[in-house]
């Protein structure tokens, strides 16, 4: 090897661990606000350590100003929702997965057109534009920003717009978090019930998962089970919105649908599944899952702060008009909602 080859590697190595390194201060404030919320939850009976975690990052995003050393950090939750998401799926097997079955796919498909026609008529109703009513609509019936973010390059929108609809859905998350488990108890729903009403209810993966598990356990495993299946039909249902907004004239042609569809289809689901065949299978012994089971909860925990941390409240200044239309979609898509799933569970 020479000494050109050398220093190359070093540089390569030295560049890697600098940019690594940008991320630890804000995955550390994610630890440390996550912890802090576990231990809150010690000393008030008869809750989950996800609420707190998640108050606590949201008082400090909203009262003081983060440092951007920080920012790097912070903006990983995503990914360890993801990554949790996946490891979770070692003690999900595939008969737990299946088990929604038909009707629980019919109110998945019945939850997103609901969510698009609601938003497409309060939009019209409070005169905001038609592609930001769609962002809302997809938004509120796929998952939250990842497929606002999806859609507004498939039908044109402005960045704007996009902007408009990502604080609409993110200060209603961070709102649905505390109000459904407060109405599960209130109203005394069974663990499927609530799993069912928030997997299919709220927007934002993150807070679904969050929501549930602030329920109970086996409330957070229905709840993101469901939620994971109209994941699934993101790049599906971006791809049909494409297409009516092309032939109305307003975008481009799609010129390869499957591309599209992969592009867009989240790839996290395929390594949960993944998982979910390995624990069908008996591949995980039950240390293993144990420990899985233990990681995914830390990240997790990660998460959470995260989702707190990132909800800036301020973002809303923007106008109040795709905040109703966000306000008349969510009321209604939790309405309906729970109408149906009192007749899919024979109540």
């Amino acid at each position: 090897m020479t000494v050109n080859e050398v220093t190359m590697r070093l540089s390569r190595g030295i560049s890697f661990g600098l940019g690594s390194a940008k991320y630890l201060p804000g995955i550390c404030l994610l630890f440390i606000v996550g912890y802090l919320g576990k231990i809150v939850a010690n000393y008030v009976p008869h809750t989950e350590y996800v609420l707190f975690a998640i108050a606590i990052g949201m008082v400090l995003r909203n009262t003081i100003n983060i440092p951007q050393i920080f920012v790097p950090g912070i903006n990983t939750y995503e990914f360890w929702l993801k990554t949790g998401i996946v490891l979770m799926g070692s003690r999900l097997a595939l008969q737990n997965i299946i088990s929604i079955g038909a009707t629980g796919l019919v109110l998945v498909v019945v939850v997103i057109f609901l969510s698009l026609l609601t938003a497409t008529c309060f939009g019209r109703l409070f005169g905001i534009s038609e592609r930001l009513g769609t962002l809302i609509g997809v938004g509120v019936g796929i998952c939250g920003v990842s497929a606002i973010i999806g859609a507004t390059g498939a039908i044109g929108a402005k960045e704007e717009d996009s902007s408009y609809a990502i604080a609409t859905i993110m200060v209603f998350g961070a709102i649905m978090v505390f109000l459904f488990p407060l109405l599960g108890h209130m109203w005394g729903l069974s663990d499927e019930f609530f799993g069912l009403w928030t997997g299919l209810s709220l927007d934002n993966t993150a807070a679904a998962v969050a929501t549930g598990f602030a329920y109970s356990e086996a409330a957070g495993n229905l709840a993101t089970v469901v939620k994971l299946s109209r994941n699934a039909l993101m790049g599906v249902v971006i791809l049909l919105v494409a297409l009516l907004y092309a032939r109305k004239g307003l975008r481009g042609k799609v010129e390869n649908k499957a591309a599209f569809l992969w592009s867009r289809f989240p790839k996290f689901l395929l390594g949960f599944l993944a998982f979910s065949l390995f624990a069908t299978l008996g591949v995980f012994d039950p240390g293993q899952v144990k420990a899985l089971d233990n990681l995914s909860k830390w990240f997790f925990l990660l998460t959470f702060a995260g989702v707190g941390l990132s909800t800036e409240f301020s973002r809303m200044k923007a106008g109040l008009k795709p905040f109703f239309v966000g306000l008349g979609v969510e009321t209604v898509v939790a309405a309906v909602s729970y109408v149906m799933i009192c007749f899919a569970l024979g109540m």
